[in-house]
């Protein structure tokens, strides 16, 4: 009996299959932290050196799918999604192998699935889309409930719960058939704990620019609160975010546009002029357009070179007709017809309308509608956050034979709204707001709607719920085309964010 029980022993000691682990090691810390600065060829060697120290770890798919899924929304490319496609069910298989009494275990599941229904929404597959991130969201929850201090869960779900509230019309019934609820005050809160969780705990100070960049995006697109914002680009601001900057793209890209939002131009500019991405980064192309197009609203007499790096470079699908466009006014208030002319001509033949911008870029190449110099220059500089000179071009305008058009006059009230907005001068701002809706609620221009929209955010700012709610619902009940899907999403998430109040 004795020689039975050594023998047992000496058998587990063999050498033999290696029981599958689920273990969030200093490899993978280091993987995750390379992977999100962009650098996928150094991550693809950390995630080796992990397969030959320790090949019974599962993570190491979760982090090979990270590096697809990036490529996929940054690169935009099909045959990048149809290869991360390919690999899913694969990746879900061999990390259901792994230790079930980690909390990295359904968390890694539900990550592939959430990282799939992204990049479908991305290229428009919206049904599948939302049954990975439901199957996601079912993992997530469950995980949750085992483990509610487990940080990367909170991150998840506190996007989730944002962005639940955005979903478009047509596609409601299905949130509500999958009893999907959520608000972004809910995501907010979530995230910001998380956030502050990075920021506290070492265990989780990998996640840092991951929470970093979610809470960002949430501010900037769904809260409504210029507050919100400048609380979360002040922590960019200071350790250890500082630090971070010069190595992440992505948080590079994330204070940039908390710049231009917050009327910081000249500020985002240097910061995207500074950066110089090594050999071993993923391209980041959008950081040409969004330089782009951050020069031109200052009008430099070099703006059209970030623009063109940009068409000349990016193989994806998004901000190509806006980029061609953006190069098509840079020559006109050159006054090269010429050059204007073909850029326009060019909006036609290269890019598609998945985006708002896009898809306006398309119109106005096909309405053959030149620009008034005057309302074009306003409208850049106000986006620069130029107000005072934005506002000069407006008075130019008014002394110009082109205020006798009645569409421009409805531009004109519109972007006087706009910037007594921005500008900080709310009685103002509704006057303008106001006097555009009267003009133009029947008029298929966005001036309108997006008047509405804003007041909407004016009242809620000033707690006068049940003014901002009738704003909303005007804006989402007004007939417009241009930028019909970003106005109204916004309109929805300010319903969404005063629910009950």
């Amino acid at each position: 009996m004795k020689l039975l029980s050594i023998l047992f022993v000496i058998f587990l000691l063999l050498p033999g299959d290696v029981m599958p682990s689920t273990e969030f090691d200093a490899n993978c810390r280091k993987a995750y932290q390379e992977i999100l600065s962009l650098k996928f060829k150094d991550a693809k060697t950390i995630i080796n050196s992990e397969l030959k120290s320790n090949p019974s770890n599962t993570l190491t798919f979760l982090l090979e799918n990270y590096i697809d899924f990036l490529t996929v929304m940054i690169g935009e490319e099909e045959k990048d999604l149809e290869s991360l496609r390919n690999k899913r069910d694969y990746r879900l298989q061999q990390l259901a192998r792994g230790d079930p009494s980690s909390p990295w275990y359904l968390y890694s599941q539900a990550d592939i699935y959430l990282q799939s229904g992204f990049a479908r929404v991305k290229f428009g597959e919206y049904i599948s889309a939302g049954l990975d991130i439901d199957r996601a969201r079912r993992l997530l929850e469950d995980n949750d409930s085992k483990f509610q201090d487990f940080v990367p869960n909170k991150l998840r779900l506190g996007l989730l719960h944002s962005l639940v509230g955005t979903v478009p019309e047509k596609y409601q019934w299905a949130v509500k058939a999958l009893n999907f609820e959520g608000t972004i005050p809910q995501g907010l809160s979530e995230l910001r704990q998380a956030y502050k969780a990075c920021t506290q705990f070492r265990q989780f100070d990998f996640l840092l620019p991951e929470a970093a960049f979610f809470l960002s995006f949430v501010s900037m697109n769904l809260s409504g609160d210029k507050n919100a914002i400048l609380n979360i680009e002040n922590e960019f601001s200071k350790p250890p975010l500082f630090q971070l900057i010069n190595e992440s793209p992505l948080l590079r890209y994330c204070l940039a546009s908390m710049k231009i939002k917050t009327g910081k131009n000249d500020e985002a500019i240097s910061l995207l002029s500074a950066y110089h991405p090594s050999s071993s980064s993923y391209p980041f192309h959008y950081l040409d357009y969004l330089l782009g197009v951050s020069k031109l609203n200052r009008l430099d007499p070099d703006a059209n070179m970030p623009l063109l790096k940009y068409v000349a470079e990016f193989r994806g699908l998004n901000y190509i007709r806006s980029a061609y466009q953006h190069i098509a006014w840079f020559y006109f208030l050159q006054n090269n017809q010429e050059m204007y002319t073909r850029y326009m001509d060019r909006i036609k033949l290269r890019g598609n309308n998945n985006v708002d911008n896009d898809k306006q870029s398309f119109k106005d190449s096909e309405l053959h509608i030149k620009p008034d110099p005057y309302l074009l220059k306003a409208r850049l500089l106000f986006d620069g956050g130029y107000y005072e000179q934005a506002l000069m071009e407006l008075g130019k305008f008014e002394s110009s034979d082109g205020f006798s058009n009645q569409d421009r006059r409805l531009e004109l009230t519109y972007r006087k709204g706009r910037i007594f907005d921005e500008w900080g001068k709310k009685d103002e701002a509704i006057h303008w707001y106001d006097e555009t809706i009267q003009n133009g609620e029947n008029d298929p221009s966005y001036f309108a709607a997006n008047s509405a929209l804003h007041l909407g955010m004016i009242y809620e700012n000033m707690h006068q719920y049940q003014k901002a709610r009738t704003k909303y619902q005007k804006c989402l009940d007004m007939k417009f085309e241009e930028y019909n899907f970003s106005i109204q999403q916004k309109a929805k998430s300010g319903i969404n964010r005063i629910k009950g109040l």
